[in-house]
């Protein structure tokens, strides 16, 4: 096992790919911080700490035509938590997760490497705990980075009044972790599931997207109440979680969490070692 986790570091040093997705959490960060809005890939479908519903204020917006103006706008109401804004759309982090999956465990596939691996004296279960055990820890690194990158950032570039106490920050990251746990094993699965890259990124890509896409869509048509939904989809998980949630809420996600990490390790387990590798 430690010999497999020592090769996929080195390999991931050596990646580009890597350093793309550290780009991008730097980039989202910035942006999000220097515009103070929280910026978002995919459907708007978090909270906000900022009113929407201010006609005066979305038409002074519109008017900024500079940056310095948008910031001036943003500040013109006084203080609100962005950096909460801004992990609330960790979803975002779904994207990067994708490509540290496919750098550890999809190319292993593609380049049949797994079954020179296999060979090798190495089981099947060693193999999905070494690959599960760096993808998590390589995402965890990653989930850190990107939140307190923006934290610190945001409190240099806004201050104290658009940020929140570390320690209540901490804790939402803390919450946050189960669910993003289980984004993270349900593209382990996927991986073990589907095998080659091209079919991998076809279907993890526009996955959630196009969950949210069609469930809002059937919800709409028939008028059909989707609370559970709009609870606990993740991309609304994430951002009610940091929007002062009660105990029960927060327990139910983190629980959902532990079911998604679960469930989906088991499916990718089970099914990586029924199938032939070739």
């Amino acid at each position: 096992m430690l010999n497999i986790i020592a090769s996929d570091l080195y390999r991931i040093k050596k990646s580009f790919a890597v350093y793309i997705a550290l780009f991008l959490v730097l980039i989202m960060s910035v942006i999000s911080i220097v515009g103070m809005s929280a910026g978002h890939i995919g459907l708007s479908v978090g909270q906000s700490n900022i009113n929407l519903n201010d006609t005066e204020f979305i038409e002074e917006l519109s008017k900024a035509k500079s940056l310095q103006e948008v910031r001036k706008v943003m500040q013109r109401d006084g203080a609100f938590p962005l950096d909460k804004d801004i992990i609330g759309q960790n979803v975002n982090l779904y994207y990067v997760f994708i490509i540290i999956t496919v750098i550890v465990l999809v190319t292993d596939f593609s380049n049949k490497a797994v079954k020179n691996t296999l060979s090798s004296a190495v089981s099947r279960k060693t193999y999905y705990l070494s690959k599960t055990i760096i993808i998590f820890g390589i995402c965890t690194i990653l989930i850190l980075f990107s939140n307190y990158f923006s934290y610190f950032l945001n409190l240099i570039v806004n201050g104290e009044s658009f940020s929140t106490p570390f320690w209540e920050f901490t804790k939402i990251t803390l919450v946050q972790l189960p669910l993003l746990y289980g984004i993270i094993s349900l593209l382990i699965c996927f991986a073990f599931l589907l095998k080659k890259t091209s079919l991998f990124n076809t279907i993890s890509i526009p996955f959630i997207l196009l969950v949210q896409i069609i469930v809002m869509a059937i919800t709409n048509l028939f008028k059909i109440k989707a609370d559970w939904f709009y609870n606990y989809e993740i991309q609304f998980a994430l951002s009610k979680l940091t929007d002062n949630p009660s105990n029960k809420y927060v327990m139910t996600c983190i629980i959902l969490g532990i079911i998604y990490i679960v469930l989906f390790n088991l499916i990718g387990y089970f099914s990586f070692k029924k199938t032939e590798i070739k």
